[in-house]
Protein backbone atom coordinates (compact mmCIF):
# COMPACT_ATOMS: atom_id res chain seq x y z
CA UNK A 1 0.00 0.00 0.00
CA UNK A 2 1.21 3.49 -0.89
CA UNK A 3 0.58 6.12 1.82
CA UNK A 4 0.84 9.91 1.62
CA UNK A 5 1.82 11.26 5.04
CA UNK A 6 1.65 15.00 5.75
CA UNK A 7 3.74 16.40 8.59
CA UNK A 8 6.14 13.50 8.06
CA UNK A 9 9.07 15.15 9.82
CA UNK A 10 7.15 16.29 12.91
CA UNK A 11 7.21 14.55 16.29
CA UNK A 12 4.12 12.43 15.66
CA UNK A 13 4.68 12.20 11.90
CA UNK A 14 8.13 10.65 12.28
CA UNK A 15 6.75 7.92 14.54
CA UNK A 16 3.98 7.17 12.04
CA UNK A 17 6.45 7.07 9.14
CA UNK A 18 8.77 4.69 11.01
CA UNK A 19 5.86 2.38 11.91
CA UNK A 20 4.41 2.29 8.39
CA UNK A 21 7.82 1.66 6.83
CA UNK A 22 8.42 -1.18 9.28
CA UNK A 23 5.07 -2.67 8.21
CA UNK A 24 6.16 -2.66 4.58
CA UNK A 25 4.16 0.35 3.35
CA UNK A 26 5.52 2.70 0.71
CA UNK A 27 5.46 6.16 2.30
CA UNK A 28 5.48 9.54 0.58
CA UNK A 29 6.16 12.26 3.14
CA UNK A 30 5.04 15.88 2.77
CA UNK A 31 6.28 18.74 4.90
CA UNK A 32 6.35 22.52 4.63
CA UNK A 33 9.94 23.39 5.54
CA UNK A 34 13.29 21.79 4.66
CA UNK A 35 14.28 19.21 7.26
CA UNK A 36 16.40 16.07 7.18
CA UNK A 37 14.64 13.28 5.32
CA UNK A 38 14.51 9.65 6.38
CA UNK A 39 17.59 7.79 5.19
CA UNK A 40 15.66 4.56 4.64
CA UNK A 41 14.19 2.73 1.68
CA UNK A 42 10.55 3.15 0.71
CA UNK A 43 10.35 6.77 1.85
CA UNK A 44 9.93 9.60 -0.64
CA UNK A 45 10.32 13.06 0.86
CA UNK A 46 8.57 16.07 -0.72
CA UNK A 47 8.42 19.77 0.18
CA UNK A 48 4.89 21.16 -0.22
CA UNK A 49 2.64 23.86 1.19
CA UNK A 50 -0.54 21.88 1.81
CA UNK A 51 -2.52 25.11 2.29
CA UNK A 52 -1.81 26.14 -1.30
CA UNK A 53 -4.45 25.01 -3.81
CA UNK A 54 -2.13 25.45 -6.82
CA UNK A 55 0.63 23.37 -5.19
CA UNK A 56 -1.75 20.56 -4.21
CA UNK A 57 -3.37 20.55 -7.65
CA UNK A 58 0.08 20.40 -9.25
CA UNK A 59 0.99 17.47 -7.00
CA UNK A 60 -2.18 15.64 -8.02
CA UNK A 61 -1.33 16.14 -11.66
CA UNK A 62 2.22 14.82 -11.52
CA UNK A 63 2.13 12.14 -8.83
CA UNK A 64 0.79 8.59 -8.91
CA UNK A 65 -2.25 8.21 -6.61
CA UNK A 66 -1.78 6.93 -3.06
CA UNK A 67 -4.06 4.34 -1.50
CA UNK A 68 -4.30 6.32 1.74
CA UNK A 69 -3.59 9.80 3.07
CA UNK A 70 -2.59 10.26 6.70
CA UNK A 71 -2.96 13.94 7.58
CA UNK A 72 -0.69 14.72 10.54
CA UNK A 73 0.54 18.19 9.49
CA UNK A 74 -0.63 21.21 11.47
CA UNK A 75 0.37 24.61 12.72
CA UNK A 76 0.57 24.30 16.51
CA UNK A 77 0.12 28.04 17.11
CA UNK A 78 -2.56 28.60 19.75
CA UNK A 79 -2.97 32.37 19.15
CA UNK A 80 -6.39 33.52 18.03
CA UNK A 81 -5.21 35.51 15.01
CA UNK A 82 -2.27 33.35 13.90
CA UNK A 83 -2.41 33.31 10.09
CA UNK A 84 -0.73 29.89 9.94
CA UNK A 85 -3.69 28.19 11.63
CA UNK A 86 -6.38 28.69 8.96
CA UNK A 87 -3.82 28.27 6.19
CA UNK A 88 -2.17 25.02 7.31
CA UNK A 89 -4.92 23.50 9.43
CA UNK A 90 -8.15 24.51 7.70
CA UNK A 91 -7.14 24.99 4.05
CA UNK A 92 -4.60 22.17 4.44
CA UNK A 93 -7.23 19.70 5.65
CA UNK A 94 -9.61 20.79 2.90
CA UNK A 95 -6.94 20.36 0.20
CA UNK A 96 -5.89 16.94 1.47
CA UNK A 97 -9.52 15.78 1.54
CA UNK A 98 -9.92 17.03 -2.03
CA UNK A 99 -6.89 14.95 -2.96
CA UNK A 100 -8.33 11.90 -1.20
CA UNK A 101 -11.61 12.35 -3.08
CA UNK A 102 -9.79 12.68 -6.41
CA UNK A 103 -7.61 9.64 -5.80
CA UNK A 104 -10.21 7.50 -4.03
CA UNK A 105 -7.87 7.29 -1.02
CA UNK A 106 -8.63 6.24 2.53
CA UNK A 107 -8.20 9.30 4.81
CA UNK A 108 -6.90 9.40 8.39
CA UNK A 109 -7.06 12.79 10.13
CA UNK A 110 -5.13 13.43 13.34
CA UNK A 111 -7.17 15.64 15.64
CA UNK A 112 -6.74 16.59 19.29
CA UNK A 113 -8.84 15.60 22.29
CA UNK A 114 -8.87 19.16 23.74
CA UNK A 115 -11.30 20.13 20.96
CA UNK A 116 -13.79 19.41 23.75
CA UNK A 117 -12.47 22.36 25.81
CA UNK A 118 -12.49 21.35 29.47
CA UNK A 119 -13.74 17.93 30.61
CA UNK A 120 -17.34 18.21 31.83
CA UNK A 121 -18.36 14.52 31.92
CA UNK A 122 -16.11 11.59 32.82
CA UNK A 123 -15.00 9.43 31.24
CA UNK A 124 -14.55 11.54 28.12
CA UNK A 125 -16.17 9.81 25.15
CA UNK A 126 -16.46 10.84 21.52
CA UNK A 127 -19.92 12.32 22.27
CA UNK A 128 -18.56 14.83 24.80
CA UNK A 129 -19.61 18.38 23.80
CA UNK A 130 -16.91 20.14 21.79
CA UNK A 131 -16.14 23.71 22.89
CA UNK A 132 -12.57 24.44 21.70
CA UNK A 133 -10.73 27.15 23.61
CA UNK A 134 -7.92 27.98 21.15
CA UNK A 135 -7.71 28.73 17.44
CA UNK A 136 -5.67 25.56 17.00
CA UNK A 137 -8.33 23.34 18.57
CA UNK A 138 -11.09 25.14 16.67
CA UNK A 139 -9.22 24.31 13.46
CA UNK A 140 -8.98 20.65 14.50
CA UNK A 141 -12.73 20.52 15.09
CA UNK A 142 -13.21 22.10 11.65
CA UNK A 143 -11.06 19.33 10.18
CA UNK A 144 -13.17 16.65 11.89
CA UNK A 145 -16.32 18.18 10.45
CA UNK A 146 -14.79 18.30 6.97
CA UNK A 147 -13.98 14.59 7.24
CA UNK A 148 -17.60 13.87 8.15
CA UNK A 149 -18.83 15.88 5.14
CA UNK A 150 -16.37 14.07 2.87
CA UNK A 151 -17.61 10.71 4.18
CA UNK A 152 -21.08 11.62 2.99
CA UNK A 153 -19.55 12.03 -0.49
CA UNK A 154 -17.88 8.63 -0.46
CA UNK A 155 -14.46 9.29 1.12
CA UNK A 156 -13.50 6.60 3.62
CA UNK A 157 -12.34 8.80 6.48
CA UNK A 158 -11.70 8.67 10.21
CA UNK A 159 -10.60 11.28 12.75
CA UNK A 160 -8.36 10.28 15.66
CA UNK A 161 -8.58 12.51 18.74
CA UNK A 162 -5.18 12.28 20.40
CA UNK A 163 -4.42 13.10 24.01
CA UNK A 164 -0.97 14.50 24.91
CA UNK A 165 1.70 12.74 22.78
CA UNK A 166 4.93 11.65 24.52
CA UNK A 167 7.77 9.25 23.80
CA UNK A 168 10.80 8.91 21.53
CA UNK A 169 11.74 11.98 19.51
CA UNK A 170 9.79 14.29 21.82
CA UNK A 171 10.70 18.00 21.62
CA UNK A 172 12.83 18.98 24.60
CA UNK A 173 10.67 22.05 25.26
CA UNK A 174 7.68 19.98 26.43
CA UNK A 175 6.82 19.10 30.01
CA UNK A 176 8.14 15.55 30.32
CA UNK A 177 11.63 16.24 28.88
CA UNK A 178 11.87 19.42 30.96
CA UNK A 179 11.02 17.50 34.15
CA UNK A 180 13.61 14.84 33.35
CA UNK A 181 16.26 17.41 32.45
CA UNK A 182 15.82 19.25 35.75
CA UNK A 183 15.77 15.99 37.71
CA UNK A 184 18.91 14.70 35.98
CA UNK A 185 20.77 17.88 36.99
CA UNK A 186 19.41 17.87 40.53
CA UNK A 187 17.74 21.24 39.95
CA UNK A 188 14.45 22.30 41.57
CA UNK A 189 11.39 21.30 39.54
CA UNK A 190 8.78 24.04 39.27
CA UNK A 191 5.12 23.10 38.82
CA UNK A 192 2.25 25.50 38.24
CA UNK A 193 -0.44 25.48 40.90
CA UNK A 194 -0.53 22.45 43.17
CA UNK A 195 0.23 19.91 40.43
CA UNK A 196 -3.22 18.30 40.69
CA UNK A 197 -4.15 18.37 37.00
CA UNK A 198 -4.36 14.77 35.75
CA UNK A 199 -3.27 14.42 32.13
CA UNK A 200 -3.66 11.46 29.81
CA UNK A 201 -0.41 10.85 27.89
CA UNK A 202 -0.30 8.67 24.78
CA UNK A 203 3.00 7.32 23.48
CA UNK A 204 3.66 8.22 19.83
CA UNK A 205 4.34 4.56 19.11
CA UNK A 206 0.76 3.78 20.12
CA UNK A 207 -0.49 6.66 17.94
CA UNK A 208 1.44 5.16 15.03
CA UNK A 209 -0.07 1.76 15.76
CA UNK A 210 -3.58 3.24 15.75
CA UNK A 211 -2.92 4.88 12.38
CA UNK A 212 -1.72 1.55 11.02
CA UNK A 213 -4.93 -0.10 12.18
CA UNK A 214 -6.97 2.58 10.40
CA UNK A 215 -5.40 1.50 7.11
CA UNK A 216 -6.70 -2.05 7.42
CA UNK A 217 -9.98 -1.56 9.33
CA UNK A 218 -13.17 0.17 8.18
CA UNK A 219 -13.39 2.59 11.10
CA UNK A 220 -15.16 5.92 10.60
CA UNK A 221 -16.27 8.99 12.50
CA UNK A 222 -14.27 10.15 15.51
CA UNK A 223 -12.19 7.88 17.75
CA UNK A 224 -10.38 8.72 20.98
CA UNK A 225 -6.78 7.50 20.99
CA UNK A 226 -5.48 7.60 24.54
CA UNK A 227 -3.70 5.57 27.20
CA UNK A 228 -5.62 3.63 29.81
CA UNK A 229 -4.75 5.93 32.72
CA UNK A 230 -4.01 9.53 33.58
CA UNK A 231 -1.39 10.96 35.93
CA UNK A 232 -1.23 14.16 37.98
CA UNK A 233 1.57 16.62 37.22
CA UNK A 234 2.91 16.19 40.74
CA UNK A 235 2.99 12.40 40.42
CA UNK A 236 4.72 12.70 37.05
CA UNK A 237 7.37 14.98 38.52
CA UNK A 238 7.89 12.57 41.41
CA UNK A 239 8.24 9.67 38.97
CA UNK A 240 10.88 11.59 37.01
CA UNK A 241 12.81 12.36 40.20
CA UNK A 242 12.72 8.69 41.17
CA UNK A 243 13.83 7.49 37.72
CA UNK A 244 16.78 9.88 37.73
CA UNK A 245 17.62 9.00 41.35
CA UNK A 246 17.61 12.73 41.86
CA UNK A 247 17.68 15.02 44.89
CA UNK A 248 15.56 17.64 43.10
CA UNK A 249 12.95 19.45 45.18
CA UNK A 250 9.51 20.02 43.69
CA UNK A 251 8.30 23.57 44.17
CA UNK A 252 4.97 25.17 43.28
CA UNK A 253 4.51 28.57 41.72
CA UNK A 254 1.80 30.61 40.06
CA UNK A 255 -1.56 29.29 39.04
CA UNK A 256 -2.53 26.40 36.79
CA UNK A 257 -5.70 27.41 34.87
CA UNK A 258 -6.53 23.69 34.61
CA UNK A 259 -5.96 22.94 38.30
CA UNK A 260 -7.90 19.85 39.36
CA UNK A 261 -9.04 18.86 35.88
CA UNK A 262 -9.00 15.14 35.15
CA UNK A 263 -8.52 13.90 31.57
CA UNK A 264 -9.98 10.42 32.07
CA UNK A 265 -10.56 9.25 28.50
CA UNK A 266 -12.65 6.32 27.24
CA UNK A 267 -11.20 4.33 24.33
CA UNK A 268 -13.97 1.72 24.05
CA UNK A 269 -14.93 2.83 20.52
CA UNK A 270 -11.33 2.54 19.27
CA UNK A 271 -11.12 -0.90 20.85
CA UNK A 272 -14.29 -2.03 19.09
CA UNK A 273 -13.67 -0.51 15.67
CA UNK A 274 -9.88 -0.77 15.43
CA UNK A 275 -8.89 -3.42 17.91
CA UNK A 276 -6.74 -0.68 19.45
CA UNK A 277 -4.97 -1.36 22.74
CA UNK A 278 -2.14 0.85 24.07
CA UNK A 279 1.15 -1.04 24.42
CA UNK A 280 3.28 1.64 26.09
CA UNK A 281 2.66 3.20 29.51
CA UNK A 282 4.14 6.41 30.94
CA UNK A 283 7.11 4.49 32.34
CA UNK A 284 7.93 3.27 28.82
CA UNK A 285 7.67 6.83 27.51
CA UNK A 286 9.97 8.12 30.26
CA UNK A 287 12.52 5.45 29.33
CA UNK A 288 12.40 6.52 25.68
CA UNK A 289 12.79 10.23 26.49
CA UNK A 290 15.72 9.48 28.81
CA UNK A 291 17.38 7.47 26.03
CA UNK A 292 16.98 10.46 23.69
CA UNK A 293 18.58 12.73 26.29
CA UNK A 294 21.50 10.37 26.75
CA UNK A 295 21.96 10.19 22.98
CA UNK A 296 22.09 13.98 22.75
CA UNK A 297 24.87 14.04 25.33
CA UNK A 298 27.10 11.64 23.38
Amino acid sequence: MRVLLTGATGFVGKAIAAHLLAQGYEVVGLHASPRPAFAVGGFEDLLLDIGSVPQVEALAGRMAPCDAIVHAAASLDMKLFAASVPHANCAGAQNMLWLASRWGSRFVFLSSLPVIGSPQVLPITETHPAVPQTAYHASKLFGEQLVQLAQAQGVKGVSLRLTAPVGPGMPQSRLLPMLLASASRGEPISLSGAGTRKQNYIDVRDIAGAVGLCLVRDASGVLNIASTSCIANLALAQQCVARCQSTSDIVFSGRDPEEGLVWHVAIDKARRELGFEPRFDIEDSITAVMADMEGDEV
